[in-house]
């Protein structure tokens, strides 16, 4: 099949020519690129279309890069992208009208598109005879920042309704987002590559007696990530511990405050961004526990998503601590150590049972390191797309 993939992936190329020195989250366009290269391997003609990014204060035109991976070559086109502040609906609308005329020469098969975006809403309807799939990461009814009191809940509602009422098939990251208008649904809640595969060690992993214990949390510290209640929690714990944060480390003075009350026996350490190669040995080499403490942000535990770090921090083989936006199935969370609510006390207490618990809690870990390196690798997720899309296109076909 002949894909069209709508999504916000940043190529090489873009990324020499636009992003030097800039710093921001890659979780998003790495997981883009797994889910293009498992379309790939099911056999598919992959094109990526994207909006870019607003952090580049920079007028960028139009232009295409290609990418050659074991499974293809993808191509990647971008749309002439105002990337400054508040520019991304310009940017969308944009990109769904080249889309469209991109459409009528390339005759797609398929428009997949990222979350429920303006652009996407834009397209559903025009793009006759694709089959349409969502992939859907974030809720967007989420409230990604605290006290966000403008956040447009009935023009997210409109977009919400037209897209799902023109989708075909729906690609989840967790079952909360599996929605039940959608008929056919496939899971997919991340893609582990290469670096991921050859930078991970099926070691043992032990406590060192009189060090203290080192938790690694991903992603940075801002209030979605629920960074304020890791460092109110450590007033809870007895065990000397080093907490190392990797990604948006800006610390408000709110969070300034609280870490000036953390306990002498416990150190906070802010690494900043890391080249993701080199993440992934650092949480080999060097964590513990890993953790993650992502709020629901007021949509419920089972509907907020599932962060693209917990299929990273489960290749590992280290024991994770994880509030409820972490879980998957049954299988997948008998290894994995969850508290409930957004309480302080609720995560101390599970970080506790993991000290008291190390060894057995290791060898969870790497069970379920096994499970991630075989099931959620670009091959495997490529082997359930192809089933998936195929599906689909029988049952359009009857439908016709």
């Amino acid at each position: 099949m002949k894909i069209a993939y709508f999504t916000a992936y940043l190529g090489k190329e873009f990324m020499a020519r636009y992003c030097e020195g800039k710093r921001f989250a890659l979780s998003g366009p790495l997981k883009s690129l797994g889910l293009a290269r498992a379309m790939m391997a099911a056999g598919n003609d992959v094109t990526i279309y994207s909006p870019g990014v607003t952090t580049c204060n920079d007028v960028i035109p139009a232009f295409a890069e290609s990418e050659t991976f074991p499974e293809g070559t993808l191509h990647i086109k971008y749309c002439n992208i105002i990337s400054k502040h508040r520019c991304d609906p310009i940017n969308q609308i944009r990109m769904a009208r080249y889309l469209r005329r991109e459409n009528k020469t390339e005759h797609f098969d398929v428009i997949v598109y990222y979350n429920i975006t303006l652009g996407a809403s834009l397209l559903v309807k025009s793009m006759k005879g694709c089959i349409k799939v969502l992939e859907y990461e974030d809720n967007i009814f989420n409230k990604a920042l605290a006290g966000d009191k403008n956040d447009f809940e009935w023009f997210k509602r409109k977009m919400y309704n037209r897209i799902i009422s023109h989708t075909d098939g729906i690609m989840a990251v967790c079952n909360g987002l599996m929605l039940p208008e959608i008929s056919h649904r496939v899971l997919t809640p991340g893609i582990v590559n290469e670096e991921v595969i050859n930078n991970v060690s099926e070691r043992v992993n032990k406590l060192k007696s009189g060090k203290a214990v080192n938790i690694i949390l991903t992603g940075g510290i801002h209030y979605s990530k629920g960074g304020d209640l890791l460092v109110k929690a450590m007033s809870y714990i007895k065990t000397p511990c080093v907490v190392s944060v990797y990604g948006n480390c800006d610390l408000n003075d709110n969070m300034k405050q609280l870490i000036a009350h953390v306990p002498e026996c416990h150190k906070f350490e802010f690494k900043g961004y890391m080249k993701h190669e080199e993440l992934i040995k650092t949480l080999d080499r060097d964590a513990d526990i890993l953790i993650n403490t992502t709020r629901s942000m007021h949509v419920g535990a089972q509907a907020a998503g599932f962060p693209f770090k917990m299929m990273e921090y489960a290749s590992t083989g280290r024991p994770i601590v994880s509030s409820e936006i972490g879980k998957l199935d049954k299988d997948y969370n008998s290894h994995i150590t969850y508290y409930e609510g957004e309480y302080p006390e609720a995560i101390a207490a599970a970080i506790e049972e993991v000290i008291a618990n190390y060894d057995n809690k290791v060898q969870q870990a790497l069970q379920l390191q096994q499970r991630a390196l075989k099931e959620y690798t670009i091959e495997g997720t490529g082997k359930k797309l192809t089933q998936f899309f195929k599906a689909i296109a029988t049952d359009v076909a009857a439908r016709q």
